[in-house]
């Protein structure tokens, strides 16, 4: 390890983050941010299946800037993937572990004569520990994804009808890839009976049951299929 770097751990994170009404503060499944893009890239990481745990503030970084007086660099989130999730892609692009920092674009150029000293210190300790760092702005963050993932968030943990699940999870194996206007209309002819399925039906999308391409918006004429 570079002799500028000194590392401190703690598993409940390092730096708490206070109260603070300028910003938006709260948690996501535990894990405390202070800011709406925090908690934006904690929905997102989050919902990944792939991922096997994270953590706020993970570690302290203390380094040595230009003129030898000792910094302290604590970065916003480390993530870390199954390697269990799927064989086959894992072995040929196995996902290392990942270590980032959450900025606003133009903070990024606002702050980028004081951040660079503590990004080049994230580096050096991302690579002595086998790890990716990477600098997340609303760009990365804010995209159709994250859009679909807010508006799936509240089926993925909501009750639904065990009937409507049987018969479009029937009517979807029938039909192979379609539609989720196409489902409704092949499996019901009333309006009520549709509406109650297109719940059940967001339940199983949010659940990955059905799968969809989240990456685009999700509408009524999303192709989605069956989960293979």
């Amino acid at each position: 390890m570079n002799s500028w770097l000194k590392i401190e751990k703690s598993s409940g994170g390092v730096r708490r983050i206070p109260t603070n009404v300028r910003s938006l503060t709260g948690t996501v499944n535990g894990q405390e941010f202070e800011s709406s893009l925090e908690r934006d890239l904690l929905l997102l990481v989050h919902w990944d299946c792939e991922v096997d745990w994270y953590q706020s503030q993970p570690v302290k970084i203390e380094y040595l800037d230009d003129q030898g007086k000792q910094r302290s660099y604590t970065p916003d989130l480390l993530v870390t993937y199954r390697s269990d999730y799927d064989q086959s892609i894992q072995q040929q692009n196995p996902r290392r572990p990942l270590l980032c920092e959450v900025k606003y674009r133009g903070d990024l150029i606002k702050q980028k004569d004081q951040l660079k000293p503590k990004f080049k210190a994230a580096r050096a300790y991302a690579k002595s520990q086998g790890y990716e760092f990477r600098v997340l702005t609303e760009r990365e963050i804010r995209t159709d994804y994250l859009k679909n993932i807010q508006f799936l968030w509240s089926y993925r943990y909501a009750d639904f009808h065990e009937h409507h699940y049987k018969k479009l999870k029937m009517v979807l194996d029938e039909l192979g890839e379609t539609t989720v206007s196409r489902l409704l209309e092949v499996s019901y002819s009333s309006k009520e009976l549709k509406g109650e399925a297109l719940w059940t039906l967001w339940c199983m999308i949010s659940r990955l049951w059905v799968k969809c391409d989240l990456t685009i918006p999700l509408s009524m004429q999303s192709t989605i299929w069956g989960d293979e």
